[in-house]
């Protein structure tokens, strides 16, 4: 597991010094994600894991969710769930 400067956990694959393929990425909010990682940045149909056991999942592009793909599990009562969605994969790690 790598310690990241945003406060993020990482437990996956490197390429050059970038984060790529299979990954679970742990948020300072406990939010987790699990599934690819591409140049660094979320990619693929993959998963968030909320604390509140919402489940949040969408299909990655580069780092940004694809509009009308996301599925929620249950409905996520936090005011910062979507905030944490929107910028979950756009922090650039120094890893």
């Amino acid at each position: 597991m790598k310690y990241l400067f945003t406060g993020s956990k990482y437990i996956g694959e490197y390429v050059d010094g970038r984060m790529e393929g299979k990954a679970k990425y742990i948020l300072p909010t406990e939010t987790i994600y699990v599934g690819e990682m591409k140049d660094g940045v979320f990619h693929g149909e993959r998963t968030l894991y909320f604390p509140s056991g919402t489940q949040y999942d969408a299909v990655w592009e580069n780092g940004l969710v694809w509009l009308n793909s996301p599925i929620w599990t249950h409905l996520e009562k936090s005011p910062s769930a979507i905030t944490i969605v929107e910028t979950a994969s756009i922090t650039p790690s120094r890893g």
